[in-house]
């Protein structure tokens, strides 16, 4: 029954709704940068069913690939061949004042060889935007996501047959308001995580409940235009974070976070906004989960030739260790991407990214690093092509955490 209701939900989910595995600051700071790109292809954009004043845009990725690690091991890599089925469905409205905004997508990741390794996740999101006077909206969003863990990630026991299963719903409400020169965000987000015990490979059951929880964070921001399209902003947000589980496992803290930056809105040519600041997370169970530290949130584009956009996007945040006996850990990281032009409707995007994680209360350092080059082809509004090589490293302080993986595949979207 369990399984049953795992499955529905996930059929229900949608693409939009981020679930808090960094600061829920990051969503508010960069508000000015995500979601926008500086290059557009309206000529192969889909153009969606338009029904009254609402706009229905459903897609399907498929695909399939190669995978040199499924279990990401040090030793003993097992590989396989695991096929993509992702759908999803945007629906949006065309009022004048008022937006409006429900996404819904699925993910399901077979393996061929090690049907254990497959995965099934989604999500689920709806929002809206009211304009209560011109200069001051109101933004309200709820969502659902179900996530289903691949095996060899850190959420995931070694021990477990199959992937992990967790649910996560959040709900947001943020207003802004204009004065002059000076815009003023505010805010706040409730998380909730609900993980799924497991079967291990012995047949027993691995308890996950202590992992549930909830967390709360409160956001504001102030930002001051120097002219049109360069703006400085200090911003500050405090987190609460409840854990089922106790005692020695306790996980429960409490911190916050301040940062300040400049935000870009050239869009002929360059658009984003970055801060750096100082972070600060306490944890109930003592001093060997606290950290403090600077953190830092990058969101970039750049377009030095019309051929050419450059993308860097980077993020210091703490979160929590599901790992025995480390309470928390501090994750940094950042990427770089290029889309070039060989051909108008044929782009090359290479990407270069690395993440890093320390492990509090033991000496446990994983470095990662990523590089992947992928080749779309836009046939037309409603068909795209891709093919890509995905290499991905970890070096650890613990060397059997340690692993090399590569991914090799081809993938088709049909959108309307």
């Amino acid at each position: 029954m369990r399984s049953l209701k795992f499955i529905l939900a996930t059929c229900m989910a949608g693409s939009a709704f981020e679930t808090a595995t960094a600061s829920d600051l990051s969503e508010a700071l960069l508000q000015n940068a995500g979601g926008y790109g500086l290059k557009s292809h309206p000529e192969y954009n889909a153009k969606g069913i338009r029904h009254a004043n609402w706009i229905f845009m459903p897609s399907l990725t498929s695909g399939l690939y190669f995978d040199s690690n499924l279990y990401k091991t040090r030793r003993s890599a097992d590989s396989s061949m695991v096929g993509l089925f992702a759908p999803s469905l945007s629906i949006s409205s065309e009022i004048s004042r008022h937006r409006f905004r429900v996404n819904l997508s699925g993910q399901k990741k077979h393996a061929f060889s090690k049907p254990n390794a497959s995965t099934l996740s989604g999500r689920v999101s709806t929002g809206a935007r009211l304009e209560v006077l011109r200069d001051f909206t109101l933004d309200l969003g709820a969502g659902m996501e179900a996530r289903q863990y691949e095996l060899g990630e850190a959420d995931t026991s070694s021990d477990a047959k199959h992937g992990i299963r967790r649910e996560a719903y959040s709900a947001t409400a943020r207003i802004s308001k204009v004065f002059n020169r000076l815009r003023f965000i505010g805010g706040g987000t409730v998380s909730h995580f609900n993980y799924h015990d497991v079967e291990a490979r012995d047949g027993s059951i691995i308890d996950q409940d202590t992992r549930d929880g909830t967390r709360y964070s409160l956001i504001g921001k102030v930002n001051y235009a120097f002219s049109p399209g360069l703006s400085t902003f200090v911003s500050a947000e405090y987190n609460a974070r409840n854990w089922k589980a106790s005692g020695e496992d306790n996980r429960d803290s409490s911190g916050f976070e301040v940062l300040a930056g400049l935000e870009v809105d050239k869009r002929g040519n360059f658009h984003g906004a970055a801060g750096i600041g100082y972070l600060n997370q306490n944890y109930q169970l003592g001093s060997r989960g606290d950290i403090s530290t600077y953190s830092f949130n990058v969101d970039m584009q750049w377009m030095p030739s019309p051929l050419l956009v450059v993308k860097v996007k980077g993020r210091q945040a703490v979160e929590e260790s599901s790992l025995d006996g480390q309470v928390s850990k501090l994750t940094s990281n950042a990427r770089l991407s290029l889309d070039y032009e060989l051909r108008r409707n044929l782009i090359l995007s290479p990407l270069l990214s690395f993440n890093r994680e320390n492990y509090t209360g033991s000496d446990r350092r994983d470095n990662t690093f990523r590089a992947r080059l992928e080749a779309k082809h836009l046939i037309n509004r409603n068909l795209k092509f891709g093919a890509y090589y995905d290499f991905e490293t970890r070096k650890s302080s613990e060397a059997d955490n340690s692993y090399d993986r590569h991914l090799i595949g081809i993938t088709a979207k049909v959108e309307y």
